[in-house]
């Protein structure tokens, strides 16, 4: 799961510095290396902020999982909703707004 060729939307492209983006592969690479069942086609990272500080939801549904992330005085914390969906041949990120 989330071996496809890796694509990002425009929107993910336009907002999400790369060094995100990376981050959240990595997400994914380290969920699908724990788990012992199969990840959801689908991934939700919610990010959210509050004082300079940003914080980061990693969701699924089946199996149930979250993991939340918390950064300390980010530069520019990102207020986004991010889906990951996994077709097989491809994984794709994209902005909530362009689903």
């Amino acid at each position: 799961m989330f071996q496809g060729k890796r694509l990002i939307t425009r929107g993910v492209a336009d907002t999400i510095s790369a060094e995100v983006q990376m981050f959240l592969w990595a997400l994914l690479d380290e969920l699908v290396a724990k788990m012992a069942e199969e990840p959801d086609y689908l991934q939700v990272f919610e990010f959210s902020s509050e004082n300079g500080n940003q914080t980061i939801i990693h969701r699924q549904e089946s199996p149930p999982y979250q993991a939340i992330y918390q950064f300390d005085k980010v530069g520019n914390p990102l207020q986004h909703k991010i889906y990951v969906i996994d077709d097989i041949e491809h994984c794709t990120m994209l902005l909530s707004d362009e689903y």
